[in-house]
């Protein structure tokens, strides 16, 4: 095998979901394709899943599949589909607007916060998104 290394300055691009769904929309109108004919295409019963695609508040982006059928019937690459950047700061991760990851309690996050090693904080910080610390609203329960 051989020696592979990732460069300390690579970054992941992620899925600009708001900006996606803004050039689904573009695509579509551009080619005069009305909603009801990409419910057709899909054979889907309402067409509410082809609105929430194309919705810039909402994050819900259509399977690889589906990308694939949408690029075919509009003729373009799934890459001209996808809008990328990369990897956000940690200003604009989810935690920093004062909400755990989902799934996370806030309570085991103040725990983690005052008893886990800065290591084991920094791990969970990069695989989570966000920054891990004790609320300063509230005193934790294990004061």
């Amino acid at each position: 095998m051989a020696n592979f290394k990732i460069s300390p300055t690579f970054a992941f691009p992620v899925i600009d979901a708001p900006a996606t769904s803004k050039r689904l929309k573009e695509l579509r109108e551009k080619r005069n394709i009305s909603i009801a004919q990409i419910q057709k295409l899909f054979g889907m019963e309402n067409p509410q899943s082809i609105y929430i695609w194309e919705d810039e508040k909402e994050k819900f982006l259509p399977r690889l599949d589906n990308l694939v059928v949408l690029a075919k019937f509009y003729k373009v690459s799934i890459d001209e589909m996808i809008v990328t950047k990369m990897r956000p700061s940690k200003e604009d991760r989810i935690c920093s607007r004062r909400e755990p990851p989902y799934g996370i309690a806030q309570e085991t996050l103040d725990f983690i916060a005052q008893n886990a090693s800065p290591a084991t904080i920094q791990a969970l910080e990069e695989w989570h998104g966000c920054a891990i610390s004790v609320r300063k609203d509230e005193a934790s329960p294990l004061e």
